[in-house]
């Protein structure tokens, strides 16, 4: 018999204002089957990226649409700003950030231009995906809502567990 047991938990807030949504409605299947893992999205009404914990960054894209933060050594997250945006090659992205930088909750990642991503006929929808990949197993609720505000509306409840037999 396999036996769970938590090890750690983390409360992910809202990364940016907006509305939180199940990733399953995402446009980009990659997102919405859930292919590199589970989380959720923002239907962003503002336009910065905030760290939802204290994190370390662990890569930014040099397009700036996307960056990956390690929450322990086993939690890995990716914020992915926009469908295809990488096509942008940066333009209306803007972050100093750099690889092993540690960040506090609630400082600001990347600022990037809604109306430009939109202007550009991208989706600007943000997806949250705790990545697949570690040893750990992960139990996750997600928190769907209206009018999330960034640092404050809680989005995934994440729960880190350790196998035993």
């Amino acid at each position: 018999m396999v036996e769970k047991h938590t090890l750690q938990t983390f409360e992910i807030p809202a990364v940016a204002d907006g509305e939180i949504i199940l990733l399953e409605e995402v446009e980009d299947q990659i997102f919405a089957q859930k292919m590199i893992g589970d989380g959720f999205a923002i239907r962003p009404t503002g336009n910065t990226i905030y760290a939802p914990v204290d994190c370390k960054i662990g890569q930014v894209a040099p397009t700036m649409h996307a960056v990956y933060l390690s929450l322990s050594d086993d939690v890995k997250l990716l914020i992915h700003i926009g469908i295809d945006t990488i096509e942008m090659k940066g333009d209306g992205f803007k972050t100093n950030l750099s690889k092993g930088l540690e960040v506090k909750k609630g400082e600001p990642l990347i600022e990037f231009d809604l109306e430009l991503i939109r202007e550009e006929g991208f989706d600007p929808v943000i997806a949250v995906i705790l990545l697949d990949g570690s040893e750990q197993a992960y139990d996750s609720t997600i928190y769907p809502t209206e009018k999330a505000i960034a640092n404050e509306s809680l989005a995934m409840l994440v729960e880190v567990k350790n196998q035993t037999d």
